[in-house]
């Protein structure tokens, strides 16, 4: 059930995974400050690339790639259940953001 998909931390990429691999890896997020997360499409889903997420100052930052007139960063901090939530929904292809909520972001 890949069709494509990856997801990657700082220790690296993996292309076949299932849902349960992307909760723990965000739950490996979680704890140690100074990790990230990927999940990336192989091709955009509702304007979404990719989905990342890092913990910062004790906040959890998600970012969304947007394809749309070449690709742009956004960001919006959300909790851990928020982002496990973002996450799962991009890999089953329900997740369409709510462009409100999110602030441009820098590559």
């Amino acid at each position: 059930k890949q069709n494509g998909f990856k997801l990657e931390n700082q220790y690296g990429t993996r292309k076949e995974f299932r849902d349960v691999d992307i909760e723990d890896y965000l739950e490996d997020m979680f704890v140690p400050p100074e990790q990230f997360v990927i999940l990336s499409a192989p091709e955009a889903l509702h304007k979404v690339r990719f989905v990342q997420a890092c913990v910062q100052k004790n906040r959890i930052e998600v970012e969304l790639g947007i394809e749309e007139d070449g690709t742009h960063l956004v960001y919006k901090l959300c909790s851990e259940e928020e982002c496990m939530r973002i996450f799962l929904d991009f890999f089953e292809n329900e997740f369409i953001p709510d462009m409100e909520e999110y602030k441009p972001g820098e590559f």
